[in-house]
């Protein structure tokens, strides 16, 4: 038994590359698999995916860790494990690459990091990604203790919360992106989901009986420190993505990160234009601070709900008097069929929103 879905999925990838196994036909006879290519020869290495057509035409040096189940599970991955072992996306350029600004590089574009202390963190990474937890967190501890009997007090504390963030990560209660792990919606799941859902909402809001979820809206933050702020609008009709009604709000008013104010001022824009149709419903990536957020400007009758993280649960205001909001807190299974809709829309509002922030930063990086 394994503790987590992430260290599933990275202990089966470095199966299917060890083994090859006949009868694995997702993994194994994929058309074009997709791997991990660590430049372990490189001064200071980089991390490429690569498609297994690209692994035979360019047979690259350097460590190759996969096959990956698709691109999207291994962003996945990739995500997570940035925020551990960082790497630089662009080595030895002396500008500051993208992940810099995030604080997922530590400086080898700058200058602001050893070649030895970068591969040492570079070699965490790939034990790490190789589901290899508990020579990572052994690895890990002694370089803390050596780092604290030196007197290095503050690289031991570096060492101290990867640590953490690599059990935090690795344990039983944490959860991949829902979207990774959910089945393929087919018509009856969507039905089953809407249907659970209106239920959820008769229940705890004033949500009349013969009222249809046929449209929900859901909307997402994105912005770095108040920079290329924006947010996401997407439209679900019936419980499928509508593209064509997907909107954009960019953000210019506020130069603060306060995704309340952002998501205020979006919320506010979006009631200006009532030609759009009105929701049934609105979810809200986050908590109870972006639904209170939420509601202190919607007019709509409609109500509001949040899909807050870690464990996912719903956040469903009950009643609301004054500036007093009374909420039912959800922690549904994850199998039940109103979560994985809500989820669903919160993977595509986080989605779009990510795409767009990403297209506005580099139009400002080409100017």
């Amino acid at each position: 038994m394994l503790d987590s879905e992430l260290e599933a999925l990275l202990i089966e990838a470095e199966l299917v590359r060890v083994h090859q196994p006949f009868f694995n036909i997702r993994l194994k006879d994929d058309k074009s698999p997709i791997y991990l290519v660590i430049t372990t020869h490189e001064q200071y290495p980089r991390v490429l995916r690569k498609r297994k057509t690209d692994l035979v035409k360019e047979k690259p040096t350097g460590t190759v860790l996969g096959p990956f189940q698709s691109s999207f599970s291994l962003n996945e991955v990739l995500k997570i494990a940035r925020r551990i072992f960082p790497w630089c996306a662009d080595p030895g350029t002396g500008r500051p690459c993208f992940y810099y600004h995030l604080d997922l590089c530590p400086g080898a574009c700058v200058g602001e990091t050893t070649p030895e202390d970068y591969r040492a963190n570079i070699d965490s990474l790939i034990l790490f990604l190789r589901g290899k937890k508990k020579a990572v967190l052994r690895d890990l501890t002694t370089k803390m203790k050596t780092a604290a009997d030196r007197q290095h007090f503050e690289k031991a504390q570096q060492y101290k919360e990867k640590i953490q963030h690599t059990q935090e990560v690795t344990k039983k209660q944490y959860r991949l992106a829902p979207s990774l792990v959910l089945p393929g919606f087919g018509m009856r799941q969507i039905e089953q989901g809407l249907v659970e859902l209106q239920k959820i909402l008769q229940t705890y809001t004033s949500l009349p009986k013969a009222k249809k979820l046929t449209r929900i809206e859901g909307y997402d933050v994105s912005n770095i420190q108040g920079k290329n702020a924006a947010v996401s609008l997407v439209v679900f009709e019936n419980g499928q993505p509508d593209k064509k009604q997907y909107r954009l709000f960019n953000i210019y008013t506020i130069e603060t990160a306060n995704d309340y104010q952002m998501l205020q001022e979006a919320l506010q824009r979006r009631q200006n234009h009532p030609e759009w149709k009105k929701p049934a419903l609105v979810m809200i990536d986050g908590g109870k601070g972006q639904v209170r957020a939420a509601l202190s400007v919607w007019q709509w009758s409609n109500p509001i709900i949040g899909l807050a993280k870690n464990p996912d649960r719903l956040i469903v205001p009950t009643s609301k008097e004054g500036r007093k909001i009374t909420y039912q807190v959800l922690s549904l299974p994850a199998s039940h069929p109103a979560l994985q809709l809500i989820q669903r829309i919160r993977n595509e509002s986080h989605r779009f929103a990510q795409q767009q922030f990403h297209r506005r930063h580099q139009k400002q990086l080409l100017k």
